[in-house]
């Protein structure tokens, strides 16, 4: 064989790595030495196996697991050159990374609710039950997202102009949350008798219902729509759909401060 021979002390020296690595990554298929002395054993490396090894460390200092370490080292082996590998290495690091800060995002926004919620049940909103009185709306209703309306709202507004006559509401037409094919009509009041062009008129009549003012973000939503089923269910009524949510005040920012009125109607009694 040609060439400079290292032992296997040397290489450690010369890349920092640890004999033990270096024996493991032999066991593991990474990195062979050139020659094994039949007789005593001992590893004999080239400037090759070393310039390989270099590569192993950096793969290992980039939290490559030994398996991904192998598979870029195979395909080394193919062809396929480091810079592009290392190319997609970065990709797939950059999304991990977004991922995390998404992941952070969501855990601020959690401690925030916690507190959010420490202090709503401190001093909860009181419940109310009322009549929600008729209401003439122009309304579009399908199935979507809860974050479509942002896009149907703006439609109706543009298309009522003037004629509107009060804030935003929404009906859901079915009691259980849905990710993305939740029933729903975003509705916007008009005055009586007001036919704006373009747009769906429904005539909504009057309704009981206990409602409850909300403060916070639209994903928060959750007890306050407890505290409004529980209502019902200790004075054993049925609640009935669709369930209405008014928009008082909206911000376009984390939605800390929204501010909404829920209002949860009950079947009437059998007459």
């Amino acid at each position: 064989m040609s060439g400079l021979l290292y032992s296997i002390g040397e290489v450690s020296r010369i890349t920092g790595l640890t004999v033990k690595a270096l024996r493991l990554y032999q066991e593991k298929g990474l990195l062979e030495p050139s020659r094994v002395d039949a007789s005593s054993g001992y590893r004999y490396y080239t400037e090759h196996d070393i310039s390989l090894a270099h590569t192993v460390r950096a793969l290992r200092d980039l939290k490559l697991s030994l398996e991904e370490i192998h598979g870029v080292l195979t395909q080394l082996g193919q062809g396929v050159s480091l810079a592009e590998q290392l190319a997609r290495v970065r990709s797939r690091l950059a999304e991990e990374a977004a991922s995390a800060r998404r992941a952070v995002l969501a855990l601020d926004t959690l401690l925030e609710n916690q507190a959010r919620a420490e202090t709503y049940l401190r001093a909860p909103p009181p419940l109310v039950e009322r009549w929600l009185p008729p209401v003439r709306v122009a309304v579009h209703r399908a199935r979507g997202r809860y974050s479509d309306a942002s896009v149907f709202f703006p439609r109706l507004f543009a298309a009522c102009g003037p004629h509107v006559a009060g804030a935003p509401f929404c009906l859901f037409h079915e009691a259980e949350y849905r990710e993305d094919d939740a029933d729903q009509s975003w509705c916007v009041p008009l005055p009586p008798g007001a036919t704006p062009e373009g747009v769906a008129i429904l005539e909504l009549p009057e309704v009981q219902a206990v409602t409850l003012a909300h403060a916070g973000p639209p994903h928060s939503v959750g007890p306050s729509w407890a505290r409004l089923f529980a209502h019902l269910h200790g004075k054993e009524r049925t609640p009935c759909v669709p369930l209405r949510e008014t928009y008082l005040r909206v911000d376009s920012a984390q939605g800390v401060s929204w501010r909404s009125e829920l209002a949860l109607s009950w079947e009437a009694n059998p007459t």
